[in-house]
């Protein structure tokens, strides 16, 4: 209706403007003939005369009249492509025309059956803007945007080189007859480069996360949705501590791709029984009897369809999507039934231990369940160990150390997991309620390094002076358990006597060799 009405007020204005002239040249023109001339023939040829004179100055009229309104439309109608097309905080192209662009490129040879000419999309993401916003304020970070938006317009926008504004802190470079990886990798740092001269040469004041994603035409994609979501896919998978641009390939689709169909299925894995506990043995070595001295119970995921995956394929997953909490309670709980069948079919010692996610310590309700778990399956306590990483503590949430300190009251036991391989502190000893150190694997790899030796000693010895019991993860072969054995070890774990076993091999070695 707004459209309509800037279309049709001008024509009214035209019209009546006409109207109201024609109405008062006729009145007066008349008035005038009839005031001075009195000869009928002569009358006659004036009006003749009068006509004339009258379409011609309302020609005149009629042309600067709609010149004028034209005039209007024109400038309405370039501000509304102007809106439409460009963005307003930066006057760069906008999303809208980067697709109708592209489209353009992609079909520019279609009609005469020729391949349209390749050319690549770089995708720029300021990952950090919502930093500078949230404590500066928003006017601070887009006058940052802005310049950034200058700085590439300035230096990257020519003929081969189209620049577009995606979103708020995104931009969009479109390079013509540039698709060979090398000259897109050297492409990809001269952008890097130019970006972060801005900081080092003090134009901004702000320094930027700048993270490219690269997609080429026709190879990542065969139309503009296609390659922007390319690009962007590219920007995600890019490794931090190793470039700060990516390259598009296929494998990141399928990756995604797999990763999205795991989480669907995860949703319904535990309601429909796909998981399992398996059991790697802990054994104790420091008697030269190596027996078993308690288990690890380690999830399984019998997929239907892909049959069993590992939980480095699916824990993520879960963390990410907050599904872990749900399938850490299962874990928990089958892991206190089984304990609670060994206990009546073996009246053995045998303990074991569950891992724990930093979701699950989060969670205020925790310690309540599992103390409820406990008591509905009857089984003792001391016999529990919970696993939980550095990755836990990092952000000093003061949640993980109480619940885990509730646990600790509750005669649980408390595990590092995987010591050494994070950002290690010797204050994690002293500050939480642990009974148990877990070397992680990286180090026992690593026993032919003699200074690797000397610090895996100094980690017993501490260890044992804060009365924790150390077991050493990943051992393979009998080199590594005898120098284990050397430096006082309590327990291993590792390929070298048992992976992980279904229950029924793990109990079938127990009956055999351990009588039980």
């Amino acid at each position: 209706m707004k459209d309509n009405n800037k279309i049709t007020k001008p024509i009214r204005n035209i019209v009546v403007s006409y109207s109201i002239f024609g109405i008062l040249w006729i009145l007066f023109s008349d008035i005038l003939a009839v005031f001075f001339i009195n000869n009928l023939g002569f009358y006659q040829k004036f009006q003749s005369v009068k006509g004339v004179i009258f379409i011609f100055v309302t020609g005149v009229f009629l042309y600067f009249i709609l010149k004028k309104n034209l005039r209007k439309l024109e400038e309405k109608e370039e501000k509304l492509f102007k809106q439409a097309h460009f963005d307003s905080l930066t006057s760069l192209p906008n999303k809208r025309s980067l697709y109708e662009n592209l489209a353009a490129k992609i079909n520019s040879n279609s009609s005469s059956n020729n391949a349209a000419a390749p050319f690549s999309l770089f995708y720029l993401n300021l990952n950090n803007i919502d930093n500078l916003t949230e404590i500066k304020g928003h006017s601070q970070g887009s006058d940052l945007i802005k310049k950034i938006a200058s700085h590439l317009e300035a230096n990257f926008d020519s003929q081969d080189c189209n620049i577009y504004s995606y979103n708020y802190d995104q931009f969009i470079l479109v390079f013509d007859n540039k698709v060979d990886d090398q000259e897109l990798k050297d492409q990809a740092n001269i952008i890097l480069t130019s970006i972060n001269e801005l900081w080092e040469q003090g134009e901004i004041n702000y320094y930027l996360n700048l993270d490219i994603g690269i997609a080429k035409f026709p190879d990542s994609g065969g139309d503009a949705e296609a390659l922007i979501s390319s690009a962007q896919l590219a920007a995600r998978n890019i490794i931090f501590d190793d470039l700060s641009f990516q390259i598009y390939q296929q494998q990141m689709y399928l990756d995604k791709l797999e990763y999205e169909n795991l989480k669907r299925d995860l949703r319904s894995a535990v309601k429909n029984g796909e998981f399992k506990l398996y059991y790697q043995p802990k054994i104790k070595i420091n008697d030269n009897q190596n027996k078993i001295g308690g288990v690890e119970a380690l999830i399984r995921w019998e997929h239907p369809t892909l049959g069993l995956v590992s939980p480095q394929r699916f824990i993520k997953i879960a963390e990410e999507s907050s599904l872990i909490r749900e399938i850490g309670d299962w874990v928990i709980e089958e892991a206190f039934k089984q304990l609670s069948n060994w206990q009546n079919k073996y009246d053995s010692d045998l303990s074991i231990s569950v891992n724990l996610s930093p979701l699950e310590l989060y969670d205020k309700n925790k310690s309540a369940r599992i103390k409820n778990l406990s008591q509905k399956y009857k089984i003792r306590r001391e016999l529990i160990e919970f696993e939980i990483t550095e990755n836990a503590l990092l952000d000093n949430r003061s949640d993980t150390i109480k619940t885990l300190n509730e646990l600790k009251n509750l005669d649980f036991s408390i595990a590092l997991d995987d010591f050494g391989s994070g950002y290690s502190s010797l204050s994690y000893l002293s500050r939480l309620p642990i009974d148990t150190l877990k070397i992680d694997k990286s180090f026992i790899a690593k026993l032919a390094d003699s200074r690797n030796i000397i610090l895996i000693d100094s980690i017993i010895n501490l260890s044992h002076k804060m009365n924790l019991k150390v077991i050493a993860e990943g051992v393979e072969n009998s080199e590594q358990l005898e120098i284990m054995k050397k430096l006082n070890c309590d327990e291993i774990q590792g390929y070298y006597f048992y992976k992980a076993l279904p229950v029924d091999q793990f109990e079938k070695i127990l009956e055999e060799n351990y009588n039980y």
